[in-house]
């Protein structure tokens, strides 16, 4: 599947159509959403991916994943407390309030991330704005984390370890058992933004990213030092 056809998935399949209703159906008219919809989008098949890989044994509905994410990035944002309220008490009411905070908490921890990818090429990212901002690096980032989710069936737990201490984060396969570190996760990232840099559309110079391959070491160590 080349980038177009994964730019299509992400954007223009069911969640468009949950995030309008429940928008709708809830009155919400929050800042984030009307501002960085697109790069907002990304994050609902990223949620639904990392949920279904086997720790969790609550099965989330597509609607379930909107209302999370939003729930997550109002509180990040901090919206209007009576949304946030409202929101709180649905998802409560569907079971699913354990988990605002961890969808929380992943979010804020892909800032930290993508901060230092951003770095790669050039780009200045000091928090979960701009990194919404930066639409056409962000939406690589995400599919190349959903990749490395897929491929090696990680799930909230792993995630987060991955990601606070990747040195110690040790992930079952079919094939065995192997480490992987935040280093090798930056690498599948990068290569999705080399890729998505060719494109007619980027707003990315390939020559930045190709060339930013010899800086991962830097990425992996700055961010212990966030």
């Amino acid at each position: 599947m080349n980038y177009s056809e994964l730019n299509e998935s992400l954007f223009f399949n069911k969640y468009s159509k949950i995030q309008k209703k429940v928008t709708n159906d809830l009155k919400l008219n929050f800042y984030f959403m009307t501002t960085f919809g697109t790069a907002i989008g990304a994050l609902y098949p990223f949620f639904d991916k990392l949920s279904k890989t086997g720790e969790i044994t609550y099965t989330f509905t597509p609607t379930d994943i909107v209302l999370l994410t939003i729930c997550a990035l109002a509180i990040i944002y901090k919206e209007s407390k009576t949304k946030i309220d409202q929101l709180v008490s649905l998802l409560k009411e569907k079971g699913l309030g354990g988990f605002i905070e961890k969808f929380k908490e992943i979010i804020q921890n892909l800032g930290n991330l993508f901060k230092n990818v951003a770095k790669t090429i050039g780009k200045s990212i000091e928090g979960i704005v701009d990194m919404f901002l930066y639409t056409a690096l962000f939406v690589p980032f995400i599919i190349g984390l959903i990749d490395v989710i897929e491929l090696y069936k990680i799930n909230f737990a792993t995630l987060e370890q991955i990601l606070i201490n990747p040195k110690g984060a040790a992930i079952s396969t079919s094939i065995g058992v192997l480490t992987l570190t935040l280093k090798h996760i930056v690498n599948i990232i990068i290569k999705k933004i080399t890729r998505k840099s060719k494109s007619k559309n980027s707003h990315i110079e390939p020559n930045d990213v190709v060339q930013s391959f010899e800086s991962v070491d830097n990425i992996y160590n700055d961010y212990f030092r966030l």
